[in-house]
């Protein structure tokens, strides 16, 4: 087993890292790029339109690039290749289709240091506050090690304190470890913003810009600014060393919005566990004076998290899995345009065809989106939704969409609405097919993308059904070699299942090197035709079935998805006699998979016929089956599901999107609340939730301001400063919130307990009551209320319950036709 860890290029050189069977090596490798150009003779490698090309070996990285230079005015003298050297490296050296690894093999650690904050919370621009804590927790081993400046009663066995003089004394003896054991990977929650630039700050301050070169095994450390939200951070790159933060990796691979992004709320969210609270004292800097042995333990807990998280969730492990799959290094995960282009390289790089130089495409145009029935707000009884599969995905396969197999010509006075009424007669069409944006494809040759994602595609299904198998066989024998197993092909299939699903992000985007403006509209209005055209032809069987005219069936439909009122063929079959929820789900799954797929399929067929496609490959399988659906609007509904993709509940499921249930800028308290209100909407009567609305009301006025809140981002929060007062007129609330905020914690001399807030802040806003002390009606926080503001009698619950939790129930229950006041009737009037 051999594979690299990281590669790096300087000047000629190559830096690289690896592992080779279970050793760690380090290498500096010099390598030739191999470059093409076009050839007159027959040669083994062609360009994706078939010319033959000749392999050139211009020297080193700076031969290649003298080369291009020396050639690039040079007319119809196109120079193809990968310029990207560092993966061109990477591709020649690891050929092989499938890099093995071993994680625990890797030297993985969390860090998290911990900063005095005698004036605020630390700036990392500034660097100006003394370092008290770094911990280091080993992936493999869980060892936890710690350096600090105070004694510590040292009670865990994993733990092993190593007490310092002071900060000059713990830099040192903590660079003289790094360097003996400098990890592959360091991860940690915000890590890349703060806890290693910070150190690499720092070190360079106490120690010498010399000490700090240390962190990185080839002596090479770099540092740029970077802008987030219009807010300015020093980032470090440290050679020979992938930081992966697990923040990062939680925003980019877990798909969900959450209400805040701090270690302690997410830890609180996945593992059901929070970070060492230290409310005792009123700030950090009481914190770590008084409550030094609790301070320490504070740290540790952080390190240990962050590793629940990765034991949990396996994201580095993923992200690992996905860079070695696409051969690039493990911090370009992050990047969908770098991971495609690789990912294509290397797929062409195998059948001999040479990717071509980078153009810039104009990308002023907009192109139109996926579809977005607009539904008649209502109840629905008996709802049933059936999903396209990855429908990006295998629209290019239908069409055979690629760069060398779109042709020139356009089809003229296509559109959606024409293809679905078949208004556009493409019987004469001949080795190509048409999409609704005109384009035309040929189908003579199948393109490379097409082929690449269904290569994807069936080795993610090759390895989902491994991953199965070993999951069948551990539940008869579990050892640990299945249980690696698993999660190897659970990764790897995970992989390919995100590669999919960024796929279409990447060819969108005017700074891919296949990017064309035909190819992406095409997809999308490919997507639309096909969703369109589904509803359709469900409709005609409907009202056939149903002997109707011309009646909706379809509820909504989304993109890949449709939404299908089965309550009519209900109460039709069922007419006279005994129903039971249990019956019918039955009969409506057995209706979905004898009738209505075999419809779907037979449908997409003719769809696949009509513009002449290279294959069929709209798959639609029944998802949910639901006793009740609710819509108020495009993208907002709710569904008591009983069956989701097969899987029979003894309770229903409340399926939710749009809601504020399920809304992150919700109230936490109040996504409960709708949650439960829900449930009553959907299985009880109007008075019912009448009552629950009211007993809420009281319950709402107990909770702390921190738990009625609502949560934001605040994305430019100096831009609404103001030079003669606090804040500009038209400042947004969360905004004005967050200004006042600062001016009174400065005003109050408050600042070096609570920090200030910037721009990219996640905040809490509430709303206050006038007259009041700082005569606003809002004031915003980062974490914790300032009581010392005085403000907490002034908060208006009323209001806050009334937007939080009212409005959106009403909005549901208007949909309905049901009401939140009691409605007085004439016998009122004589009781």
């Amino acid at each position: 087993m051999r594979y690299y860890t990281n590669v790096q290029m300087v000047g000629n050189d190559f830096l690289v890292r690896g592992y080779e069977n279970g050793r760690s090596f380090t290498l500096r490798d010099d390598f030739q790029p191999t470059l093409f150009v076009p050839s007159k003779k027959k040669t083994k490698y062609r360009t994706l339109d078939g010319k033959y090309v000749g392999e050139v070996k211009p020297g080193n990285v700076r031969d290649c690039r003298e080369f291009i230079r020396s050639h690039e005015n040079i007319e119809k003298f196109p120079i193809y290749g990968n310029r990207r050297y560092i993966y061109q490296y990477i591709s020649d050296k690891y050929p092989e289709d499938e890099i093995k690894f071993d994680l625990n093999n890797m030297k993985l650690v969390t860090i998290d240091i911990e900063v005095k904050s005698e004036n605020g919370f630390p700036s990392v621009e500034k660097c100006d506050e003394e370092m008290l804590l770094i911990s280091l927790l080993d992936f493999s081993s869980k060892k936890i090690l710690t350096f600090g400046v105070g004694p510590f009663d040292n009670k865990d066995k994993n733990v092993t304190y190593i007490r310092c003089v002071d900060e000059y004394d713990m830099l040192q003896r903590f660079l003289a470890y790094w360097q003996q054991n400098t990890p592959e990977i360091v991860t940690g929650w915000n890590c890349t913003l703060y806890d290693i630039p910070y150190l690499a700050k720092r070190i360079t301050r106490i120690l010498g810009e010399k000490a700090s070169k240390q962190l990185s095994p080839w002596g090479l450390v770099t540092h740029e600014e970077i802008f987030i939200q219009g807010r300015g951070h020093l980032q470090y790159d440290i050679a020979g060393v992938t930081v992966l933060d697990y923040l990062d990796l939680y925003k980019k691979f877990t798909y969900k919005a959450q209400e805040s992004y701090r270690l302690d709320y997410i830890a609180s969210v996945e593992l059901g566990q929070k970070k060492l609270d230290h409310s005792e004292h009123d700030t950090f800097k009481d914190f770590y004076t008084n409550g030094w042995q609790k301070f320490v333990e504070y740290n540790i807990i952080d390190v240990k998290l962050v590793d629940a998280l990765e034991e949990k969730m396996k994201l580095i492990d993923l992200a690992v899995t996905m860079a070695f799959d696409a051969k690039v290094n493990f911090n370009d995960v992050f990047y969908q345009v770098r991971m495609w282009d690789m990912i294509i390289y290397n797929d062409l790089k195998n059948k001999d065809i040479v990717i071509p130089p980078k153009q810039d495409e104009d990308k002023s145009d907009r192109y139109a989106g996926a579809y977005v029935k607009e539904p008649k707000p209502g109840v629905y009884d008996w709802v049933v939704s059936f999903d396209l599969n990855s429908l990006y995905p295998h629209l290019i396969m239908q069409y055979n969409i690629s760069p060398e197999t779109l042709l020139d010509e356009r089809y003229r006075g296509v559109s959606v609405d024409k293809l679905l009424n078949e208004e556009v007669d493409l019987s004469g069409l001949k080795d190509v097919t048409v999409c609704p944006n005109g384009a035309v494809f040929t189908t003579k040759k199948r393109g490379f993308l097409p082929k690449i994602m269904d290569k994807i595609y069936s080795e993610r299904v090759v390895f989902k059904k491994k991953m199965l198998k070993a999951k069948q066989e551990y539940e008869k024998t579990p050892t640990k070699a299945l249980e690696r197993e698993i999660a190897r092909c659970n990764n790897i299939q995970m992989a390919k299942k995100i590669q999919l699903n960024s796929a279409y992000g990447a060819i969108g985007n005017n700074y891919f090197r296949y990017y064309k403006l035909a190819n992406a509209e095409a997809i999308t209005l490919g997507g639309q035709f096909s969703i369109r055209w589904i509803e359709n032809k469900m409709n005609i069987y409907m009202n056939k079935i149903l002997k109707t005219k011309e009646v909706d069936y379809v509820i909504a439909s989304d993109t890949d998805s449709i939404y299908l009122h089965m309550g009519p063929l209900v109460e039709t079959v069922y007419k006279g006699r005994e129903k039971t929820t249990e019956g019918i789900v039955s009969f409506l799954d057995k209706i979905c998979d004898v009738e209505l797929e075999k419809y779907i399929s037979s449908s997409y067929e003719a769809l696949a016929t009509y513009v002449n496609a290279y294959e069929q490959k709209m798959f639609m399988k029944r998802e949910t089956i639901a006793e009740r659906g609710i819509w108020t609007a495009k993208k907002r509904y709710i569904l008591n599901a009983w069956d989701i993709e097969g899987v029979r509940f003894t309770e229903p499921k409340l399926k939710m999107m749009g809601i504020e249930a399920v809304k992150s800028s919700t109230p936490a308290p109040c996504r409960t609340l709708i949650r439960d209100a829900l449930k009553v909407i959907l299985t009880q009567t109007e008075q019912d939730i009448i009552d629950f609305v009211e007993k809420a009301r009281v319950d709402f006025k107990k909770l702390p301001a921190e738990e009625i809140a609502f949560p934001r981002s605040v994305s430019n929060v100096t831009k609404y400063q103001s030079s003669s007062g606090i804040y500009t007129k038209g400042t947004p609330i969360h905004s004005r919130g967050s200004l006042l905020f600062n001016h009174h914690i400065k005003k109050n001399k408050l600042d070096n307990k609570y920090n200030m807030i910037n721009n990219g802040e996640k905040i809490k806003f509430v709303y206050l009551k006038k007259p009041n002390p700082i005569h606003e009606n809002v004031i915003s926080f980062i974490n914790q209320f300032p009581t010392e503001l005085g403000l907490q009698k002034y908060i208006d619950y009323d209001l806050q319950f009334n937007k939080s939790f009212i409005e959106p129930v009403r909005a549901i229950l208007d949909a309905i036709g049901w009401s939140l006041e009691k409605t007085a009737t004439l016998e009122s009037f004589f009781i």
